[in-house]
């Protein structure tokens, strides 16, 4: 079954009894909630979806009944359950089976063995059945029938690379070029629990806790202008943090508009910046559809956001804008995800 339900009860190993099963969906609950005064266990989406058209219990207890999320004691017991893989012949504890099978249903490298990523429709290199350069460069290698072959394609590889990189040396990091480099997420640097694909372009997390996690960028802007978007993920339920930071080593697993040297706008319509709770209003609401446009002017310290092709205005104008490195980054809550996009030309919005 989707998300939006239980789980099938024939995939679990140590679950032999009823006290998780969901009478709305006959599934073992997933994100489990109980009833205060009957105690019957529902999955938080189906129980969820029955609040609203009902608003009370499903055995019509008092109106002062509350459901809410199962206690600790009996969190224990549900958290041990395991059950197995729809994709794969493993098993994981409940808590563990939704971010496995959302990386495990994708098409795996033909390097999976010695990588272990994925292959997201949105991957560059997915006709070759790889999730990146490197893998491209180890498949081809494997096709090598001699050793002059592989000399040759060896040669040719390392010359081609040297000019790339001899042209990039020679670019200085200004309005004409910046906006278009190529980054992606860096799969060190972001929280517990955050999920990476399609080229490490798109991220994603869904667990229980609330807790923002972070992700940063591989690329760092020193000087210039950079422009790059944030398309949302229609899975998202909870708002983003989007922006910028002068720091990549950190705690991940926190925002990081919560300190001093990171600059957010917040999916609620707010800014934040050395606050994890307060900061003015700005723009509009942004969660689970649109493209959001993030514009760094290093020449005048300002950063600025667009929603689907609208300049919403200038969020920050700070000195500390003007020195690099300041590295783009996103945090997610509980259950959210976007996808990175570079190397567009900036919009004509953010030339006023």
């Amino acid at each position: 079954m989707g998300e939006e339900y239980g789980f099938d009860k024939d995939r679990f190993l140590n679950y032999n009894q009823d006290i998780f099963d969901c009478p709305i969906c006959s599934c073992v609950a997933r994100l489990p909630k109980d009833c205060s005064s009957c105690g019957t266990v529902y999955c938080g989406p189906c129980v969820d979806s029955w609040l609203k058209k009902q608003s009370e219990c499903i055995n019509r207890c008092p109106k002062t009944s509350c459901i809410s999320n199962i206690q600790k004691s009996l969190k224990k017991i549900y958290d041990d359950l395991e059950l197995k893989c729809s994709y794969c012949p493993k098993s994981f504890k409940i808590g563990d089976i939704d971010k496995h099978e959302f990386n495990c249903k994708l098409p795996k490298c033909i390097n999976y063995e010695i990588c272990g990523n994925t292959i997201g429709t949105s991957n560059e290199f997915e006709n070759q059945k790889v999730c990146d350069q490197t893998c491209l460069v180890l498949s081809k290698i494997k096709q090598m029938k001699s050793k002059h072959d592989l000399y040759l394609y060896l040669k040719q590889y390392l010359n081609e690379k040297q000019t790339v990189l001899n042209m990039s040396t020679n670019l200085s990091l200004d309005y004409t070029n910046s906006n278009n480099l190529i980054f992606k997420w860096d799969k060190q640097r972001m929280g517990t629990g955050i999920t990476i694909s399609d080229g490490d372009t798109r991220i994603f997390l869904k667990e229980q806790a609330y807790m923002f996690r972070t992700a940063i960028a591989t690329f760092g802007f020193e000087k210039g202008i950079g422009y790059w978007e944030i398309e949302a993920d229609e899975r998202t339920e909870n708002e983003l943090k989007i922006g910028v930071s002068t720091s990549r080593d950190f705690n991940y697993n926190t925002a990081f508009c919560d300190f001093e040297f990171g600059w957010a706008y917040y999916g609620l319509a707010q800014l934040r910046h050395n606050s994890n709770a307060t900061g003015p209003s700005f723009g509009k609401r942004f969660k689970k559809e649109g493209v959001l446009g993030v514009c760094l002017n290093m020449n005048n310290g300002t950063l600025k956001f667009s929603l689907n092709g609208e300049l919403m205005g200038t969020a920050y104008t700070d000195e500390k804008l003007k020195q690099g490195p300041i590295y783009p980054a996103v945090s997610l809550l509980h259950c959210a995800g976007c996808k990175l996009t570079t190397g567009k030309p900036l919009p004509n919005i953010f030339l006023n």
